[in-house]
């Protein structure tokens, strides 16, 4: 988490107001953080889902409890990172995927069954057009998730496409 945190530092020195370099050119964006969450918000929350959560995910929260990202200054943002009564709130105690982000439109989502299988890479991307059970994988964590986000200054990199070719010598 020493992107987030970092990254987090940087922003509050300027009351989260922080410049990025976007397409268009450069531009400022603002962020916004909760305080971080309590021990008894993070206990409530591994007991509504009867399992423990991601240790990653867990150091988020207690950094802080939800974020707002990349917004813009005068309109505001689509880039929710969830707070522990927002993960409460927008799923189902019995649900296997649950929603911890909405990025414009998308959720990012954690998958128990692969965290409790020790699956490394658990984290799911659901486009919003799509129900749970069509999701996509990031092949990542949570933490790695989010530094990529924060290093493409909120930009969807997981639809960022390259094509390589090799010359045969």
């Amino acid at each position: 988490m020493n992107v987030f945190k970092d990254f987090k530092k940087w922003s509050d020195q300027n009351e989260g107001h922080i410049e990025i370099l976007t397409p268009a050119g450069k531009t400022t964006a603002i962020n916004k953080f909760k305080p971080s969450a309590s021990e008894d918000k993070i206990k409530e929350l591994s007991d509504y889902f009867s399992t423990s959560l991601p240790p990653d995910y867990i150091n988020f929260l207690q950094l802080c409890n939800g974020a707002s990202l990349f917004g813009d200054p005068e309109y505001g943002g689509e880039n929710f990172l969830y707070s522990a009564q927002d993960v409460i709130h927008y799923n189902e105690a019995s649900d296997s995927k649950i929603a911890v982000a909405n990025i414009l439109d998308d959720r990012v989502l954690i998958d128990l069954d692969r965290w409790r299988s020790h699956d490394e890479h658990y984290l799911l991307l659901c486009e919003s057009l799509y129900s749970r059970e069509h999701t996509g994988r990031f092949y990542s964590n949570f933490e790695t998730w989010l530094e990529h986000f924060i290093i493409s200054q909120g930009s969807k990199f997981w639809y960022w496409q390259t094509e390589r070719s090799f010359e045969e010598k």
